[in-house]
């Protein structure tokens, strides 16, 4: 329930604090005093989009901010919890819109997007305007209505999801036959790459080990002519070691008779053994194992291989190896998709046998509810000033959708003659008007929506019609918190609270104000209204606000 709208320098409100009561309340005010702007700002708090022109002239910004009683509105509360903002029994919704045209909204103190208040909004109010009245002309809220009328929640979500898993099911049947048709025209280039590349039995990281031998065995022929050479330097008679224990002599001799050449002896002793022992090392080594002739060869063309398949799949070893993988599983897929279309077929014929069952059963209690709803909205539609105008549910036949296989449609026959017209067509806007304020009052205990709000559901109504509409107005505050701009005293008088907007011009700025009536106010309001200030009419405003309470 709403129990405040605070409004500061929207349109032509330079500020305002809105009371609302339980209940039936009544906005009156003079043609063009500003009673749209009232409804405009609780659109503001709905999610309705922000506009740089509804900023008063003059101010930086205008704030709209609307209090909410949500302590017995456990969805509201479950939507607030979704959104991850905690909720007490209290709600507060802030809107901010600045001159530029963007704004900040804040819910219970968070900022949120505005699909996210749009979405709340659409479970604290309901607004039937004009614009409302267009969704009144599109069949989906005529399934809806009927659907909300019979109760069939549990039942439509039941067929919604046989019928989901139907139609997955054919889907997944529609690609699986694609998928079969396309392999099949592949299947002679799948098997050949599959051949070509498990032949080549590929594994991560061999052409760099083939790569690594063969540049080992072209270094080979070097490092053996090499080490022959050093082996006939050192070996023999006359090699390297012989000529050094020759020159060891011949100089031990010459320092034994000539003492200067010892120094020279002690210096050649000191390298001589060095000497000896690299020389024997050298004479031990070996060349390197390495590949035959026969064996490089091989290496080279498996190497060569390896960069023709990289270079034809364009991809390096890891991928090559991971096509052969995706060609094996696509043959083997192949090979099971027939199977796999047969098992599909089989779960959606028992998803087909579950939604057909559910489908019918939607069908029959709609059917059954299209004819108590009828009667109903039809008697109300008599109390409107619709005495002979029938409203019929038709529910048809159609095609499997998401909600059901039925077409449900409102029409309406205003005038004795005439045959039904649909909604969605030649249905003037008075009468629509009336049709929904008929559908609202029937369905009355069963919208969740705490707040209704009518915009002059009574344009171009007058006499006992008027009555009857502020009369269904008031049952509806039995139920809901209910709004409505209103030039009929009729309907007014019948409203447990009533609110007058009125417009001034100070210093050449025009100002719009909303005040809540007591009940002398309410009986002033009432002879404005009435278009008469005499003695006699204020009588018959205050007998007509006590007698419609």
């Amino acid at each position: 329930m709403l129990k405040q709208l605070s409004i500061d320098s929207f349109a032509l409100i330079s500020h305002a604090d809105v009371p609302f009561h339980e209940g039936f309340t009544a906005i009156t005010g003079e043609t063009g005093a500003g009673k749209s702007v009232l409804l405009k700002a609780l659109r503001m708090v709905c999610g309705d989009k922000a506009q740089a022109s509804m900023v008063r002239t003059g101010e930086e910004k205008a704030v709209i901010e609307g209090i909410f009683d949500i302590s017995n509105e456990p969805k509201v509360k479950q939507i607030l919890e979704d959104m991850g903002i905690d909720s007490d029994d209290e709600l507060v919704i802030r809107r901010e819109i600045l001159e530029n045209g963007k704004g900040r909204t804040r819910v219970g103190g968070n900022v949120v997007n505005l699909a996210d208040l749009q979405n709340l909004g659409e479970h604290l109010i309901q607004m039937h305007g004009q614009s409302e009245q267009i969704l009144l002309r599109d069949t989906r809220t005529h399934a809806q209505m009927l659907d909300d009328y019979a109760g069939n929640g549990s039942l439509l979500a039941e067929y919604t999801a046989s019928w989901n898993a139907w139609n997955s099911i054919l889907d997944k049947i529609e690609g699986t036959k694609n998928k079969a048709t396309e392999l099949a025209a592949q299947k002679d280039f799948l098997k050949f790459q599959f051949d070509e590349l498990s032949k080549a039995n590929l594994r991560e990281g061999e052409e760099e080990e083939l790569e690594d031998k063969v540049n080992i065995a072209s270094k080979g022929e070097t490092e053996r002519h090499c080490l022959d050479e050093i082996q006939a330097l050192l070996g023999g008679d006359n090699g390297l070691l012989d000529q050094m224990q020759l020159l060891q002599a011949k100089v031990r001799t010459l320092a034994s008779r000539i003492p200067h050449y010892e120094e020279t002896q002690n210096a050649l002793a000191e390298v001589s053994d060095p000497f000896e022992s690299i020389c024997k090392d050298l004479l031990r080594l070996s060349p390197a194992k390495s590949l035959s002739p026969a064996e490089i060869d091989r290496a080279n063309a498996r190497i060569a291989l390896i960069q023709k398949l990289k270079r034809k799949y364009r991809t390096d070893v890891a991928g090559l190896i991971a096509l052969t993988e995706q060609r094996k599983q696509e043959l083997e897929s192949l090979e099971n998709l027939d199977a796999d279309i047969e098992e599909l077929s089989r779960q959606m014929e028992k998803h087909r046998a579950a939604m057909e069952l559910a489908a019918k059963r939607l069908t029959e209690k709609r059917t059954e509810a299209a004819l108590r709803f009828d009667t109903a909205v039809q008697g109300m539609l008599r109390t409107l000033g619709m005495p002979k105008a029938i409203f019929k549910t038709s529910v048809e036949k159609a095609n499997y959708s998401a909600n059901g296989a039925d077409k449900i449609e409102f029409t309406l026959a205003p005038n004795p003659g005439e045959g039904a017209k649909s909604l969605q067509k030649a249905v003037s806007g008075g009468e629509l008007s009336r049709v929904l304020l008929a559908i609202k009052s029937v369905m009355a205990e069963l919208d969740k929506v705490p707040l209704l709000i009518f915009d002059e559901v009574d344009s171009g109504i007058s006499g006992e019609v008027g009555n009857s509409i502020g009369e269904a107005l008031k049952n509806l505050g039995k139920h809901h918190q209910v709004l409505t701009i209103t030039h009929l005293h009729q309907v007014a008088s019948r409203a447990k609270n009533q609110l007058s907007v009125s417009k001034q011009v100070v210093d050449d700025r025009t100002y719009t104000s909303v005040k809540e009536l007591d009940n002398d106010g309410r009986i002033e309001e009432l002879v404005r209204m009435l278009g008469d200030n005499s003695a006699t009419v204020r009588e018959h405003a205050k007998q007509l606000l006590e007698k419609n309470q």
